[in-house]
């Protein structure tokens, strides 16, 4: 019974040996992040300047958001189907998860709301989403820096 299980053993090693690598790249490729085909041209990089995307305008109270520090967004928004605006933000150079934030009306066309990006190791990291009224998306980014 030794001798059975040994060879068992000794072709399962084999085998895992050979097929191991294609097995884990696999599993890697399937697990792999989007984000290595994110194209920042089509996204609306948020600053103090009001960015345009479609005919939504988009503003951020500073040039860089820092982690931990809270930051205001502000969209005018023609004809937004909702109250609220929900954003989801993921890290582009670091997987940090999905950020969501809900920007509520101010009144007519314009949408505020205050993000806090959670503090990562790197000194700077471009955090890229999507923002909806639940019919139409666009794309904002938004830099951040310690």
């Amino acid at each position: 019974m030794h001798s059975a299980f040994k060879v068992v053993a000794v072709i399962t090693a084999l085998t895992a040996g050979f097929y191991g690598p294609q097995a884990l790249d696999k599993i890697q490729e399937s697990l792999g992040s989007d984000m290595e085909n994110i194209d920042l041209a089509d996204y609306c990089m948020l600053s103090a300047d009001t960015c345009k995307q479609e005919s939504i305008s988009m503003s951020l109270d500073k040039n860089t958001a820092q982690p931990l520090i809270p930051s205001t967004i502000r969209v005018t928004w023609p004809n937004a189907k909702q109250d609220t605006l929900l954003l989801s933000l993921k890290g582009l150079e670091m997987e940090m998860g999905t950020a969501l934030y809900q920007l509520q009306s101010v009144g007519g066309d314009e949408y505020e709301g205050e993000i806090i990006l959670p503090v990562c190791t790197l000194e700077k990291m471009t955090w890229v989403g999507e923002l909806t009224d639940g019919t139409t998306t666009i794309h904002p980014a938004i830099r951040m820096a310690r």
